[in-house]
């Protein structure tokens, strides 16, 4: 049996009519893969994590192969923007969004600005020429970060971080909040979500 495959670059999504796209890739990531792919528009270059992962997760952790597949698909949007993921000159940074087949507004997790530390803040100082845009932004993520991951500091690997933010993410569909708004919205609890990963612009 073929390993499973949990992400899908926006451009080349899997071939799959309209609703089991939306079943896999989430309505945000559906959408997304969408713009991308049949109509051309130039969307910020990013990837899906399927529901399939998120399902998984509670009962057999994190995906046996989702860090191989996570490094390709970085790789692949570092060579679209020509900024690497972690790169103290010049560094890519990344959102990480839910993204449930069927809309929870407010009700699923959000990180952004993920891969900014010291040296990479130092970074995006110079090359926005603006050190309070930088500084901005950092404090956007550490104050996100700790909420939503529930650390007391973020750590300095952007890599961590990401990890960090797609865990947060996959919890999040079985917070209490989110259970009552599928109760009260007659939503299944089973679809799980998607994470959309993207490139910041």
């Amino acid at each position: 049996m073929p390993a499973m495959i949990w992400t899908s670059a926006f451009d080349e999504p899997p071939d799959l009519d309209a609703e089991a796209l939306v079943a896999l890739l989430g309505g945000k990531g559906a959408n997304l893969a969408v713009m991308a792919n049949e109509l051309g528009l130039p969307v910020p270059p990013g990837f899906v994590i399927s529901t399939e992962a998120c399902k998984a997760f509670p009962w057999a952790g994190w995906p046996a192969g989702l860090d191989e597949e996570l490094r390709s698909q970085l790789a692949r949007i570092e060579g679209q923007v020509g900024r690497r993921f972690g790169d103290a000159s010049d560094p890519l940074l990344l959102s990480v969004r839910s993204g449930a087949p069927v809309s929870m507004p407010g009700m699923l997790d959000t990180i952004l600005n993920l891969g900014l530390n010291e040296a990479t803040t130092a970074g995006l100082a110079r090359v926005s020429g603006d050190v309070g845009f930088a500084t901005s932004c950092r404090q956007r993520l550490e104050t996100m970060y700790r909420d939503i991951v529930g650390v007391r500091e973020t750590p300095d690997d952007p890599w961590q971080q990401l990890r960090a933010a797609i865990e947060a993410v996959f919890r999040s569909w079985d917070s209490e909040r989110a259970r009552r708004y599928r109760e009260k919205e007659a939503i299944p609890p089973d679809l799980g979500t998607a994470v959309v990963v993207q490139a910041m612009v």
